[in-house]
């Protein structure tokens, strides 16, 4: 059901926002947007705590190329692409960090779900590695979630989960996308970050 209503909502906001700019100014782009994000809210659980259609894409490190990019089977038709060159020592070496915008208190369960493929796996392999960690970017760097998670080469809606041991600034904490474990490209598509509130079960909108 998760799946099925964030995909719903990319397309409907893209079109809406396309079809907002063919008629009117900026402000109706916005109007659009707003519309989607209150539509997509009610229909999510938890509260949507970013903005899927005001991703601030950005990936900082070494021996790698981005840009944006039409990506069949993305929601919206388009994707933010990372090329990462080298492999790297630490996963965290070539990462997209993403800075939130909401705080998050102590004993609140988080659900992350996001868009993504490998669209060119390291030599050899079906899969690309990645690391998705929801962090504080000072020290110690603790998370409200780590995992690796190996990306398929088709488009595929993934989630993940977790509880904050305390509370998380927004301005503090980041979205981390960390791609150094392999030379690949990898494909983002829009993402989701959703408070379910204390003592929560993500496990059943993680199917």
């Amino acid at each position: 059901m998760l799946k099925t209503t964030i995909y719903a909502f990319s397309f409907a906001a893209v079109l809406a926002v396309t079809s907002a700019s063919v008629c009117h100014a900026q402000s109706a782009d916005d109007i659009a947007i707003q519309e989607a994000l209150v539509a997509l809210d009610a229909s999510l659980p938890g509260k949507l705590i970013n903005n899927p259609y005001d991703i601030k894409w950005r990936t900082d490190g070494s021996d790698k190329k981005e840009k944006i990019v039409k990506s069949n089977g993305a929601p919206g038709g388009t994707a933010y692409s990372v090329t990462v060159k080298k492999k790297k020592k630490n996963h965290w070496d070539t990462a997209t960090r993403i800075p939130m915008t909401t705080d998050i208190p102590k004993g609140d369960t988080i659900l992350v779900s996001f868009w993504a493929r490998a669209a060119k796996p390291q030599k050899g392999k079906d899969t690309g590695p990645i690391v998705v960690a929801l962090q504080r970017n000072v020290e110690p760097y603790d998370s409200i979630v780590e995992e690796s998670i190996d990306l398929g080469k088709e488009w595929k809606l993934y989630s993940v989960a977790g509880t904050a041991g305390r509370d998380y600034s927004a301005k503090r904490t980041n979205l981390n996308f960390n791609l150094a474990k392999a030379k690949q490209t990898i494909e983002f598509g829009q993402f989701y970050v959703m408070n379910l509130g204390p003592n929560a079960d993500a496990s059943k909108y993680m199917k």
